[in-house]
């Protein structure tokens, strides 16, 4: 049977969705999220160290994206959306 999540976008990760050009916002929202809600764990990686307990989804090239989340129970958590370059120095700043 198929398991059927919620999915959230903290605050800080809605005003890091606007920070990103228009045509990759779209390809998020209606792209990249739902694939997440349909498939948390086969499209992402499981994260260690600090961020433990969290997932990365990677997509794009030149700037490689990342969509860094939690899932807990039937509900999926976005905390963090931007390119590669430093995201996880980011995240683990916004989890202390």
């Amino acid at each position: 049977m198929h398991r059927t999540y919620q999915l959230e976008i903290s605050p800080a990760a809605k005003r890091d969705l606007k920070k990103i050009p228009s045509p990759v916002q779209n390809k998020i929202v209606f792209e990249h999220l739902p694939k997440i809600q349909d498939e948390p764990y086969s499209n992402s990686e499981p994260l260690i160290g600090a961020l433990k307990g969290e997932r990365s989804y990677h997509f794009g090239r030149k700037p490689e994206y990342r969509i860094i989340y939690y899932i807990e129970d039937d509900s999926i958590t976005v905390t963090i959306i931007g390119t590669r370059e430093g995201i996880y120095k980011r995240a683990k700043r916004r989890k202390k």
